[in-house]
């Protein structure tokens, strides 16, 4: 759920105060658009978020496989434009723009280069999204009309945003404006034949977003779970991106048996981490980017929600558990950044033995 707007309050400002009244402004100025009879040329807006486009390559494939003539064209930003090239390998015919998204009217001018029959901005809540909506030359425009976001007025068709419904089916939403109506989950596939090290554990332990440290599980909890993997002969990995390889190697430096463990935080490439992921026994993860990445890999998997609700957020694959948070209150996000609280307590309240249960499931079925 990760967004380079989502963690920045300045920019969240901007778009609201700013973003709201333009949008809505320009909607009343809008052209009139009917769905065009023939879509060969295909847009795909989403500008933010490692989950959110992993998402999207259900998207991807259920366009293609409908279409398979077509010409895809995926705009995004700099947060999620590596996780999109990767997913554009596995597809012929897309085409990945990178939009300087800090500079709208350079992102503007870069989509106004290209015509298209059909945009579909898959943006839940931002306006700038709307906005490079509204500027796109396509002959029809889909978007979320989400509640309380003000952006539905550039579209020629306007979704209503579920926040019952996973995310994933949101998307699906959207696609069915233009005649798909797709079965396919998210999935990446690795060409190179992997072989599965039945000793290897992936442990990621960083969301990311605003607030990122109410999705957090705490570090004793980490510890003490990574401990009992050690002494049970597993090798642990710790992921992370480069801001987080201080903290991992804080952890790290907390373990008994340091020999077992591996801190690769900030050392790979995105790419390299999928065939990490997909290498290893098992991922144990916060919910973030990653989580939905080994769901999409089909890996062994634990994916641990506080805030984050695995109705709207959770992994798709068969082979993953989820642990859920046990107080009431939880999960209180349904977008991103509606906090409940300024405390980490549903993160807190999930124990250690639980997520030990959910990893034995696992682990009682591989490597003794």
């Amino acid at each position: 759920m990760a967004g380079y707007m989502r963690g920045n309050v300045f920019l969240r400002f901007l778009d609201k105060y700013l973003g709201i009244p333009l949008v809505f402004m320009l909607g009343q100025v809008k052209k009139i658009r009917k769905k065009p009879r023939l879509v060969k040329k295909i847009a795909l807006l989403k500008t933010a978020g490692i989950g959110d486009t992993v998402l999207l390559s259900a998207i991807v494939k259920d366009i293609k496989d409908e279409l398979p003539d077509s010409e895809v064209y995926l705009f995004v930003g700099p947060n999620n434009y590596e996780i999109a090239t990767i997913i554009s390998e596995l597809f012929a015919g897309i085409t990945i723009i990178e939009l300087p998204m800090r500079n709208p009217i350079r992102a503007i001018s870069l989509v106004r280069r290209y015509t298209f029959d059909v945009w579909l901005d898959f943006g839940s809540w931002p306006r700038i999204n709307a906005l490079l909506s509204y500027f796109s030359d396509a002959k029809f425009k889909v978007g979320f009309k989400t509640k309380g976001q003000y952006r539905h007025y550039v579209y020629d068709v306007a979704v209503e945003h579920n926040s019952e419904l996973h995310e994933l089916f949101n998307y699906k939403k959207i696609l069915e404006e233009i005649n798909i109506r797709g079965s396919n989950l998210p999935s990446i596939n690795v060409e190179e034949e992997i072989e599965k090290n039945e000793r290897w554990v992936v442990v990621h332990m960083f969301p990311a977003g605003v607030k990122r440290y109410l999705k957090e599980w705490p570090e004793f909890c980490w510890v003490e779970l990574i401990d009992y993997l050690t002494k049970k002969g597993y090798c642990v990995v710790l992921t992370g991106s480069k801001v987080d390889k201080d903290r991992a190697l804080r952890v790290y430096r907390r373990c008994k048996e340091k020999d077992s463990i591996k801190v690769v935080a900030g050392d790979l490439s995105l790419k390299e981490v999928v065939f990490l992921l997909k290498k290893s026994y098992l991922v144990v993860s916060v919910n973030t980017g990653i989580m939905h990445l080994a769901s999409a890999l089909n890996c062994n998997l634990v994916a641990l929600h506080g805030p984050t609700s695995p109705v709207r957020w959770g992994p798709l694959n068969s082979n993953s558990v989820v642990i859920q948070s046990p107080l009431v209150c939880s999960p209180c996000l349904n977008l991103g950044f509606e906090y409940g609280c300024s405390e980490n307590r549903c993160m807190r309240s999930i124990s250690v033995g639980a997520v030990i249960e959910a990893v034995n499931f696992f682990l009682k079925r591989g490597y003794k």
